[in-house]
């Protein structure tokens, strides 16, 4: 009966709200046309999808408009959400505090709507938490990472069936190979990075290397000050955040990507791995429990033990001492990007996954 349902429905009768962090200006659509910013509005277009915004909550009545600026922004736009749910099919959540703030009101005033959650970390303490306590406001929850489809299970008790894992995703047009000389290495990021493995990892490297990272969301993490706490950095080394084409430039110029993480059960550095991957570049990274469903070791990349800066070094050493490996690894890392980890093949997952639970629920309401 529910494949019958889904089958029969067309994602254009849908009417979905997502709710996500940030989102796309006219501007911004501008730069995508111009090849100067990766694809994003590809997901509004596909799935017809209204996105919760400023303008948005701007349409509020004023009592809820003086309560929002009271209130962190994501609280604010799932309060919003939580009002407007009857207008719509779905709610679509992309962030997980969009997904805990929406399913925690759902589940407080005793209400039930169709949620599909897209999450980042679950495994975290405090997340895990709430996420136990509101997963039966979730119709379905998107995970990306297998460490957390297990911790959600095992741990959370979440039922299987109403987990999907998916392929994250990478715009592979916007990072696509650039050939030319390659004169230096990078390492990019901010999340969960050990930079001062790899910096130690380089002493002694007469290797050109940049290291983009900066400010995030108006603050400057702790693993970039890290940077900058070490007493001398190698001569060879410079750090610095990158606008997209400046980074899809830098990625261009590396004969390989250096990703040095910090212990973690999440996919951190997974946005890296992509981008790097599909620009046809060899990938050498931490083993972390987290980081384990894209890089194939040996053929897309190397892993190298976490925290160990000369297993770190030699690894290094030795593709940039034989680039014919490195090409090769970065040829059949876009290989692989082209044929799993699309923007495409991850909106399209989407769409199937929101067409799934709207159908799934209609079918419940019918018995």
């Amino acid at each position: 009966m529910q494949e019958k349902l889904t089958n029969n429905m067309d994602i254009e009768k849908i009417r979905s709200l997502t709710v996500l962090s940030g989102g796309l200006t006219r501007t911004d659509i501008a730069k995508e046309e111009a090849d100067e910013l990766p694809a994003a509005s590809l997901y509004q277009r596909t799935l017809r999808t209204v996105m919760m915004d400023e303008a948005l909550l701007a349409k509020a009545p004023r009592w809820r408009r003086t309560l929002y600026k009271k209130i962190p922004f994501a609280a604010a736009e799932a309060i919003e959400s939580y009002a407007l749910r009857e207008k719509f099919d779905v709610i679509i959540s992309w962030s997980d505090m969009h997904a805990l703030f929406f399913a925690a009101l759902l589940r407080l005033t005793c209400r039930r709507h169709p949620h599909v959650a897209l999450m980042f970390w679950i495994s975290k303490p405090k997340k895990a938490f709430f996420l136990k306590y509101v997963q039966s406001r979730i119709s379905t929850l998107v995970l990306w990472t297998s460490a957390h489809r297990d911790f959600a299970i095992n741990r959370l008790g979440i039922p299987p069936e109403k987990i999907r894992f998916i392929p994250y995703y990478v715009d592979h047009k916007f990072y696509r190979p650039m050939h030319q000389d390659t004169d230096m290495i990078c390492s990019v990021g901010i999340e969960m990075r050990d930079y001062p493995t790899f910096i130690e990892a380089m002493r002694g490297l007469d290797i050109r290397c940049h290291i983009a990272a900066g400010m995030a969301r108006g603050k400057l993490f702790d693993t970039v000050k890290a940077i900058y706490r070490e007493p001398s950095l190698p001569p060879s080394l410079t750090v610095g955040s990158l606008s997209p084409t400046e980074l899809r430039q830098l990625y261009a110029r590396s004969r390989f990507v250096v990703i040095p993480l910090l212990p973690t059960d999440s996919d951190n550095g997974l946005t890296t791995i992509l981008e790097a991957m599909a620009m046809g570049k060899a990938v050498i990274c931490s083993r972390t429990n987290g980081q384990r469903d894209v890089i194939v070791d040996g053929k897309t990349g190397i892993f190298v033990p976490q925290g160990d800066p000369n297993a770190l070094r030699e690894a290094i050493r030795y593709l940039w001492e034989h680039p014919e490996v490195a090409d090769e690894m970065g040829r059949e890392g876009r290989k692989l990007i082209e044929e799993k980890f699309t923007w495409e093949g991850f909106v399209a997952n989407i769409r199937d996954i929101v067409v799934e639970t709207v159908a799934k629920e209609r079918m419940n309401r019918k018995k």
